[in-house]
């Protein structure tokens, strides 16, 4: 759908307030797993691999966001080399955050269900890397080698905010392979992503559920050998949190693929491009609010650290206001 120029301040403050709070949230949440001993779990560290992915994905829509707003009008429905290079990173961050998501979600059913401590499996993590770097970054550079990264220079498969992602070039029988084009640059992995995630987080629950009917107190840190914590459960909702924030993009692509130009279709691709525009770049905060500030044991050590931050500062300001007197009376003494 062409994007109509009345909807671009609002689809770029959107956009710039989502992945500014994203990007603050993944940081935050990094922070955490460094600072925070009990975050550490192993499960964890494959949350950092997501985030950081993510963090590469809200910086990206800044990037390509502030770009727009900068061109021209006669540029506008072109591909510059910032535009490139930002579809180049956040097709990347994309494909990798899907990955990750995926990679959590079996991680955490063969854990369960082999009882195992799969941290400890060089093997496992040498492909859980190769699936969530190395494959996203060989089909970006395939994506960026066959020229297909850009802007879709008439809008008619624009999936997007303001920021860059495929380039359509719309001459004769080229639709279909710009819609090709989008599933394999992203799209088909995210729709992917969203059924194995919600497969495997749904046998675990049906799991524990049943451990329950045997034993009311069964909770993930008492599967042996399986390294896991109670709060670990929240990652059952991690593929809810995806599917919430980008399933918006997902309706827009299938309304471009649709092709129909109604006026109806046209208001809904237009409203679901601005929830697109916050949901899009804020799974970084959103897995923040869930694993960090939803979970009161973390949210206790917030408050810890906050209090020994006032209390160190407290502190530094009474030695300097010690220190002022008692030069002020050396100097009135002389």
């Amino acid at each position: 759908m062409i994007l109509s120029r009345h909807c671009i301040p609002l689809a770029a403050a959107i956009t710039l307030l989502s992945a500014s709070l994203s990007l603050t949230g993944g940081f935050a949440l990094l922070l955490t797993y460094n600072k925070i001993p009990e975050f550490q779990s192993p499960v964890r560290k494959i949350l950092v691999f997501l985030t950081v992915a993510d963090i590469f994905s809200a910086f990206g829509y800044i990037v390509g966001t502030a770009n727009f707003l900068r061109l021209d009008d006669s540029q506008k429905n072109s591909t510059d080399p910032i535009c490139k290079a930002q579809s180049f990173v956040t097709t990347f961050a994309s494909l990798s955050s899907f990955a990750w998501t995926s990679i959590i979600a079996v991680h955490l059913f063969l854990a369960i269900r082999r009882q195992q401590d799969f941290e400890r499996n060089r093997l496992l993590k040498i492909v859980y890397y190769i699936l969530g770097w190395v494959v996203p970054a060989i089909i970006s550079i395939c994506f960026l080698v066959l020229d297909k990264l850009g802007r879709d220079v008439h809008g008619r498969l624009t999936v997007t905010g303001l920021w860059c992602w495929v380039k359509v070039e719309h001459s004769n029988g080229t639709r279909t392979s710009g819609i090709v084009s989008l599933l394999m640059s992203g799209k088909l992995w995210e729709l992917m992503t969203y059924v194995l995630s919600f497969s495997m987080y749904m046998l675990l629950k049906i799991n524990t559920y049943f451990e329950r009917q045997k034993n009311r107190s069964y909770c993930w840190s008492d599967v042996d050998g399986a390294n896991l914590t109670n709060e670990d459960e929240r990652f059952c909702f991690t593929w809810l949190v995806l599917y919430l924030l980008r399933f918006w993009g997902t309706i827009r692509f299938f309304f471009a693929v649709a092709d129909v130009q109604s006026d109806e279709i046209i208001f809904a691709d237009t409203l679901f491009m601005y929830f697109q525009c916050a949901g899009d770049s804020a799974q970084a905060l959103g897995n923040f609010i869930l694993f960090c500030l939803l979970d009161k044991n973390i949210r206790k050590k917030y408050l810890e650290m906050i209090g020994d931050f006032c209390k160190t500062r407290k502190k530094y300001e009474l030695l300097n206001a010690e220190s002022d007197g008692y030069q002020s009376t050396l100097y009135t003494e002389r």
